[in-house]
């Protein structure tokens, strides 16, 4: 049985969805979570109980068992989740479909550049059976995934035979970010047809202000629960600390910027490399021509070069993704290349960060997602504001995310490319 989200709440997951002072601001969106909050536990057993004894009125995520009424089955629902002991597991993934798995998953197929790494920080890469991408170039930080066979990562490359011939108990899809919002019902729908009867996750992995939601529901639903909130409490910490510290700071006093993947293709605000210049008290230049509430805003965006020249940023940032950049790859040429072809654009020479020499590249191994993108915005909190942040060390904070979650012996200050010019040459360190 499959239900769609009503629409009432699904304007008020997307009305919490843009609350962004917290990271812990949001529904845990699990049926069994009662009583709406952030979290599943013995309250929400209290709330189901009272809605059967008639004093609380229905909530949507009170059908535990998700058998269309709501009596003392769901009781015993919430209470084998609480135990681990449930058998179906049902939740709200990021496109506001209702999926429902079956536990515990011992074979995933993770198609996911995102969800890959944090089924690793949580503990669970010995149940990946395939991978979406050939990884066999990145074995310093992917040595398990790397041996693994991959299977395509869209609809349209995907191989479907193989992932049926693994016999996987749910596949995890690349649908995890916000611009699969847009035609990502389609994707999904067409890994359903052809994936007939295997359960399929969709769940944000990327941007910073849902994903502690997301790894939450994820640790649920790969038994992981207590290696989630270790993640968590990490992730928000650092999280909180660049919101807060930068929230007073009036837009006319924060530097502007602009990340860019491809010439002229960048991202807005509400996308995973937009929140980092966010996050980090930057003012992205894309604001003037997207807003919040346009179904773009956290999307990469095509602009033009009059319009680079018009606002005038600051600082222009270029994302290097991962095969070019990152953990097996100790030579700069690459970013340096990709450097040189944003600062001799000749229609950019009198742009502030051209003049200035503040362009910078930085690799997609700590922008993305699955929490790396806090050491990016490390980076750039550092650049914008050293005073405000003399106590922020990001190779330090980079340390951390590899030694806690990767579980690889890397130095990340000996070894990778990860930012050019490299940050002994930042204007902080010297």
């Amino acid at each position: 049985m499959k239900r769609r989200s009503n629409l009432s709440w699904i304007l008020v997951f997307m009305l919490l969805a843009s609350m962004p002072v917290h990271a812990a601001d949001f529904i845990l969106e699990i049926y069994g979570n009662a009583n709406m909050d952030k979290y599943l536990n013995k309250e929400d057993i209290k709330y189901i109980e009272n809605i059967i004894a008639g004093s609380k009125n229905a909530t949507m995520l009170a059908d535990a068992n998700f058998d269309g009424k709501i009596d003392r089955a769901d009781v015993e629902q919430v209470q084998a989740i609480l135990d681990g002991k449930e058998k179906k597991l049902t939740f709200i993934d990021l496109l506001g479909e209702n999926e429902t798995v079956s536990k515990p998953i011992k074979r995933l197929v993770n198609m996911g550049y995102n969800g890959v790494e944090m089924t690793r920080i949580l503990g669970a890469e010995d149940i990946l059976v395939a991978y979406g991408e050939n990884r066999t170039t990145h074995k310093k930080f992917f040595p398990k995934f790397a041996e693994l066979p991959f299977v395509g990562s869209t609809p349209n490359n995907c191989d479907f035979e193989k992932i049926i011939s693994l016999k996987p108990d749910a596949v995890q899809t690349n649908l995890e970010r916000a611009s699969s919002l847009e035609g990502g019902l389609d994707q999904k729908h067409t890994f359903e047809k052809n994936l007939n009867g295997i359960p399929i996750i969709c769940l944000n992995m990327r941007e910073q202000d849902t994903l502690v939601k997301n790894v939450r529901t994820y640790g649920y639903i790969l038994d992981r629960e207590s290696e989630a909130e270790t993640f968590i409490d990490w992730y928000t910490k650092y999280y909180n600390l660049f919101k807060s510290r930068t929230a007073s700071i009036p837009d006319d006093k924060k530097p502007t910027g602009v990340f860019e993947y491809t010439p002229y293709y960048c991202y807005a605000s509400g996308s995973n490399l937009g929140q980092v210049l966010e996050m980090a008290g930057g003012k992205n230049i894309l604001d003037k021509q997207i807003g919040p509430n346009d179904p773009k805003y956290g999307s990469i965006l095509d602009i033009e070069p009059e319009f680079v020249t018009k606002e005038n940023p600051k600082y222009i940032f270029k994302g290097v993704g991962s095969w070019d950049s990152g953990y097996d790859i100790d030579n700069s040429s690459k970013m340096a290349a990709f450097h040189e072809q944003v600062t001799n654009r000749t229609e950019l020479a009198n742009v502030d960060a051209i003049k200035n020499n503040n362009v910078y590249c930085m690799s997609f191994w700590i922008l993305s997602g699955a929490g790396n993108n806090i050491i990016g915005t490390a980076y750039l909190a550092k650049l914008f504001y050293p005073d405000l942040f003399k106590d922020i060390d990001p190779e330090a904070i980079h340390k951390e995310y590899v030694d806690k979650f990767c579980r690889i012996d890397f130095d990340v200050k000996k070894n990778g490319t990860f930012v050019y010019p490299s940050y002994d040459q930042w204007p902080e360190k010297n």
